[in-house]
């Protein structure tokens, strides 16, 4: 049996052929498309476990089909790219992918990516005594909608704003250090900049803001973030 379903998105054939080979030698199931309209639609109805995603796709950005991937399912997406700049790799982060990697890379590594995401995906799974409400004063995060709720006031998160932001909620009055959310949220991920915690973190603050939340994300510089209520 397969250990995960996996949607290769790449329109480089010899990549995507490199991809597709070792990840299956690995036990994996792999559909592979050079679209990314058309990785949308497998995303649809294959329900990937992870999505590996190129950016400089030939249809459209891949930055743009990572926003839709994040705001349409919870598969962890790894972004693939040629760029090495941080500025790319944490707008990448930013709109929601879980880790990124850049060309060239070896197939030992694309599988330990894949590898560090199953061993996430366990730990949730045998976390069930989770529950699916998590109460944050007059507010509350809700795990089937994705959704902070507050009155008749709520804000949809990305999976990753969402985990985030669970994790805060649970310590909430608690200074919580970069490392330690990445450890969190973001697991067995070397090499992702700090700063990608901060790109999440602004982006969850303006959609408080925008909902006039009792929340507000305190920060302490140069070393992490704390929830309170206001």
């Amino acid at each position: 049996m397969a250990q995960a379903r996996i949607l290769v998105i790449e329109d480089d054939e010899d990549v995507a052929l490199l991809e597709r080979t070792v990840l299956e030698k690995a036990g994996h199931e792999v559909r592979v498309t050079g679209s990314g309209a058309e990785g949308l639609e497998l995303a649809d109805g294959y329900r990937p476990d992870v999505v590996i995603l190129d950016i400089g796709l030939p249809d459209m950005s891949g930055l743009d089909v990572c926003t839709s991937l994040s705001n349409s399912n919870d598969s962890f997406v790894l972004m693939v790219s040629g760029h090495t700049r941080e500025q790319d790799i944490l707008l990448g982060l930013g709109l929601g992918a879980d880790d990124y990697i850049t060309k060239p890379f070896s197939g030992n590594e694309l599988v330990a990516r894949v590898a560090s995401f199953l061993r996430r995906r366990a730990k949730l799974r045998q976390q069930h005594d989770i529950p699916d409400l998590l109460p944050l004063g007059s507010a509350h995060l809700d795990r089937d909608l994705h959704v902070l709720a507050s009155g008749d006031r709520s804000a949809v998160l990305t999976a990753l704003e969402f985990r985030l932001l669970w994790f805060l909620g649970e310590s909430e009055g608690r200074l919580l250090t970069r490392a330690q959310i990445l450890a969190e949220v973001w697991n067995d991920t070397s090499g992702v900049p700090t700063r990608v915690v901060d790109v999440h973190v602004a982006a969850i603050r303006k959609k408080l803001a925008e909902m006039d939340a009792p929340l507000e994300i305190a920060s302490v510089r140069g070393i992490g973030y704390r929830l309170d209520r206001k």
